[in-house]
């Protein structure tokens, strides 16, 4: 089972936090295997507001389904978030969340890992709903993903940068955020991200004015080394159909394969829902090609 070591949060700065016990601490960690053919929880541990609800089915025993709670929605200041998942062999998990997560204002930044591990032929696709960053809120958040070279990964990161609809633009933000995979031990790929200041969305090389950003990748075996003519060509109708985004007002999008297993989709747009639907609809084109099993949305994200 994947261990993590317990976290050491600085004492938050606000009287208000102070009142009600200081920051809070969250972490959960899971081991999942096959058992009988069917992808079942091994081992669990958690700590303070974070927990698995139990495993849904609705694709046969494998691959299973499964929401995250984090019942507080949020994190304020000196929070800390861990989540550790290792899959043994064989096994598959989609894991999304319940709604949309919230980075509030902090005098003391958040601090947010999660730490993925995943066996020969197992599969893991983290799905988040977005993630909603406030004015002054500051942010350590890394996520790194360790994977054998014939495992199948697919994660979605959605950030909303102020509330819109309530007159907010260009806030002020301390972000500092990372996303690493590693190969065989090796690392693949890093994207690492950090927004400090205010009027940074303006900029044309950034987000050109837009406030939501997204962002899908995926990793597959199938995608290592050269790919035959017949499989390039559907990749390449496959990346302009999701580049096109017609169907989704005011999103941007861009996509592309690195050659060394990862495919990456880019997204700006003006509205969460309408990116989210875009990146989710990409993910639906991709999986049933390079996973080998057809598309089934979480139900939690009808609701």
């Amino acid at each position: 089972m994947l261990s993590f070591q317990p976290s050491i949060a600085s004492p938050a700065c606000e009287p208000e936090i102070l009142a009600y016990g200081g920051a809070w601490q969250a972490a959960l960690s899971l081991r999942l295997g096959l058992r009988r053919g069917r992808c079942v929880v091994l081992d669990q541990e958690h700590r303070g507001p974070l927990r698995l609800q139990k495993l849904l089915w609705p694709e046969g025993p494998n691959p299973a389904h499964a929401i995250v709670l984090h019942p507080p929605g949020g994190l304020a200041s000196g929070d800390e978030l861990e989540l550790s998942l290792e899959l043994e062999p064989g096994a598959g998990l989609l894991m999304t969340t319940p709604g949309a997560a919230k980075w509030y204002r902090a005098q003391t930044p958040v601090r947010q890992a999660y730490r993925f591990k995943l066996a020969a032929q197992s599969s893991l696709e983290w799905l988040p709903q977005e993630t909603l960053v406030f004015e002054g809120a500051a942010i350590r958040a890394s996520t790194d993903w360790h994977l054998d070279e014939n495992a199948f990964a697919a994660s979605m990161d959605i950030l909303v940068f102020g509330r819109k609809e309530s007159g907010e633009s260009n806030i002020a933000a301390d972000l500092h955020q990372s996303s690493s995979v590693y190969v065989n031990q090796q690392l693949l790929y890093r994207d690492p991200m950090q927004y400090v200041g205010r009027h940074t969305l303006n900029a044309a090389a950034v987000m050109a004015g837009k406030h939501v950003s997204g962002v899908l990748w995926l990793y597959s075996p199938l995608l290592r080394g050269r790919l035959a003519t017949s499989s390039a060509e559907r990749l390449d109708q496959a990346l302009a159909s999701i580049e096109a985004a017609n169907a989704f007002p005011g999103v941007l999008a861009g996509a592309s394969c690195l050659g060394n297993g990862m495919l990456i989709v880019r997204s700006i747009g003006d509205d969460p829902e309408s990116l989210r639907r875009h990146l989710q609809q990409a993910w639906s084109l991709l999986r049933p090609w390079l996973n080998q099993t057809k598309t089934h949305m979480p139900r939690i994200w009808a609701t």
